[in-house]
């Protein structure tokens, strides 16, 4: 009898053994799940940089840029920002004759402004874009001028908030305001 019992323990602990190697693969192929989705999403990660030279050759400045988490148009954002940057190297006063990608700033980043005649904010770029109102090339360009017009603001609040100009409650506000511009919520 007692040896019928280990028998039948052992043929119990088969079947859970069975059922765990079940739930191991099920836990493998969850984890391979998971990290394809995460691969799918880091597609929308892009970065990029552009060398300025100046009239001997030599390079006088250079501009990067990089978009995390942004799926749609992210390549149109890093150009947006590569030539943000170099008009503003031009508007600094540095003298710049050649970069290293010169099709970075031929290109034309006007984008149309938003049916409703109110400001672009996230909220209404990814809208439009879904309702074809907007191509991803638009979006890109949008959103990479939001985000630079965000982090210019947010950062001009943050000096007055750090001499002194302005209270902590005003920074809190100013600071809400510039999110609300932003995302549109």
């Amino acid at each position: 009898m007692l040896q019928n019992a280990q028998a039948s323990s052992f043929g119990r602990w088969d079947a859970y053994t069975q059922y765990g190697l079940a739930l191991y693969a099920h836990g493998r192929l969850t984890r391979f799940i998971v990290v394809l989705i995460f691969a799918c999403f880091m597609s929308g990660c892009a970065s990029g940089y552009l060398d300025l030279y100046g009239q001997d050759g030599k390079k006088v400045d250079e501009c990067t840029a990089g978009f995390d988490w942004h799926p749609i148009g992210v390549k149109h954002s890093v150009d947006w920002v590569l030539n943000y940057c170099y008009e503003l190297a031009m508007l600094e006063g540095n003298i710049v004759k050649s970069v290293s990608n010169s099709s970075v700033i031929e290109k034309d980043y006007t984008y149309p402004t938003h049916p409703s005649g109110m400001p672009w904010n996230k909220k209404r770029a990814w809208l439009s874009f879904w309702s074809d109102e907007i191509d991803k090339k638009q979006y890109g360009y949008i959103v990479a001028d939001l985000e630079n017009e965000y982090h210019l603001e947010t950062t001009r609040i943050e000096a007055q908030f750090l001499s002194g100009e302005i209270t902590e409650n005003q920074y809190k506000a100013l600071v809400e305001k510039a999110k609300y511009a932003f995302y549109g919520k």
